[in-house]
């Protein structure tokens, strides 16, 4: 679906009722001390408003106004500062700050090529949570459902401290999923060379 369709479904109010947070954000978010955390495709901003409650500086971007509207309503009802954003993530300018967040989430959102630019965003020890659709019984991959093993192939030279394939924890998305949780290694220190002299 493209962005007109969401932005269809958020403006009927098809989209947005949830109001928990993904099971895989509570369990590891719970372990972590707050930081910064961006959003990706946050849609009505359940994860952002999880976050920001318990002390998170939050980005909450996605492609729908109408999304980022909820967003900042329920942010404002709660008493919460929540930054966000209306931006395309398929669009090749899109961007984030390189080592600017703890924290990334991208859930139930399939775009390949912004794992590049998520991995690039995270701080060195810090965590990108991502949870995507994988196909029905009986059905291929495709553009939006990942391949068995897709999801950590994305994260292979990073500690993973959750990956799971199967049918939804979540109970607002019933297709199986791909969910994982890993964290940016910290950087080294350059090692200096003794000279032999």
């Amino acid at each position: 679906m493209d962005i007109a369709g969401w932005e269809e479904k958020y403006r009927s109010g098809d989209r947005g009722r949830e109001e928990a947070p993904t099971i895989l954000l509570e369990e590891i978010a719970g372990k972590l001390a707050p930081g910064t955390a961006i959003d990706l495709a946050c849609g009505a901003g359940r994860n952002a408003l999880y976050l920001a409650e318990r002390g998170w500086t939050v980005t909450a971007v996605d492609g729908s106004k109408s999304a980022i509207e909820l967003v900042r309503e329920r942010a404002a009802a709660r008493g919460l500062r929540i930054d966000t954003k209306v931006a395309d993530l398929t669009a090749p300018q899109f961007a984030m700050p390189r080592d600017a967040f703890d924290l990334v989430v991208i859930a139930y959102y399939l775009q390949r090529d912004l794992f590049a630019k998520v991995k690039a965003a995270v701080r060195p020890g810090g965590v990108a949570v991502a949870i995507v659709h994988t196909p029905e019984a009986g059905e291929t991959w495709s553009e939006k459902r990942a391949r068995p093993g897709e999801l950590r192939g994305f994260f292979n030279d990073w500690e993973v401290l959750w990956e799971y394939e199967g049918p939804s924890r979540d109970p607002a998305h019933r297709r199986p999923v791909a969910e994982i949780a890993a964290r940016r290694g910290a950087q080294r220190p350059v090692a200096r060379s003794s000279g032999s002299g």
